[in-house]
């Protein structure tokens, strides 16, 4: 792909980001931080789906290459860490406020360097659009953010909104996209609640309340079966995902 100049405004943070040699990176290029190295989107390793690789790209994006590097140079390179850009996408429509993260190649094997897509998790958006597209288009405007100005702390507003309220007649399998608030009658049995695979749940949190009128556990396990914790009658777990492993506590309700 051709160097690309993607720079809209000149409100933007900026920094010097360190290049391996074996390296490629071109302008326009989105790129992550790999220790202490910047890298582009398609050389991060394969996390077997879409979700999986854009969530590992947000949590360590980096921001907009703005020079190019060959293999042979390891200089560092300018990089935007918030500003306004103009990314290749589907032929898709667009409302402004719409998050994009990463898109995935036509293989599914990797991230392209240049492109983004309409996500709808928080965890997995490198920024949101900026222009309604009434009619289809192939490019859209965005600001993307960096993990370092505060995409994250921008966005985990979002999860905070959702409640469930549920009498379950059967054990319960969260997914990513569920609401972070769930208060579960178990309705007559103990239940179990499995929450999503760790891959595709990166900076994910639940908020789990008991509502049981009787003495009914809630035992909330991982996707491979291992319990995290259990909320009996009238106490609440938060449970919070760091993309390997769930970790949870109980407290009662006073």
């Amino acid at each position: 792909m051709a160097d690309t100049f993607r720079f809209r405004h000149d409100d933007v943070t900026r920094f010097q980001g360190g290049v391996d040699s074996a390296t490629v990176i071109e302008i326009g290029d989105l790129v992550y931080l790999d220790t202490d190295d910047v890298k582009p989107a398609s050389a991060q390793a394969d996390q077997g789906n879409a979700a999986a690789n854009q969530a590992l790209f947000a949590a360590n994006f980096a921001g907009v290459a703005m020079q190019a590097r060959d293999a042979s140079d390891t200089n560092p390179i300018r990089v935007l860490a918030d500003g306004v850009f103009e990314f290749d996408c589907a032929n898709v429509t667009w409302e402004v406020g719409d998050l994009v993260g990463a898109a995935e190649n036509s293989g599914g094997t990797a991230l392209e360097n240049q492109q983004v897509t309409a996500v709808s998790r928080p965890e997995l958006a490198l920024g949101y659009v900026i222009s309604r597209e009434a009619s289809a288009v192939t490019k859209v405007k965005v600001r993307l953010l960096s993990r370092t100005s505060g995409l994250h702390r921008l966005l985990s507003l979002e999860r905070r909104n959702d409640s469930n309220i549920e009498a379950l007649g059967g054990d319960k399998v969260l997914s990513a996209d569920d609401a972070r608030i769930q208060v579960l009658d178990p309705s007559g049995a103990g239940r179990d609640v499995t929450l999503p695979a760790e891959a595709v749940s990166t900076g994910v949190d639940f908020i789990v309340h008991n509502s049981a009128d009787a003495v009914e556990v809630l035992t909330i396990k991982d996707d491979g079966g291992a319990t995290v914790c259990t909320p009996s009658q009238n106490e609440s777990a938060y449970v919070f995902c760091d993309g390997t492993k769930w970790r949870g506590m109980v407290a009662a309700n006073n």
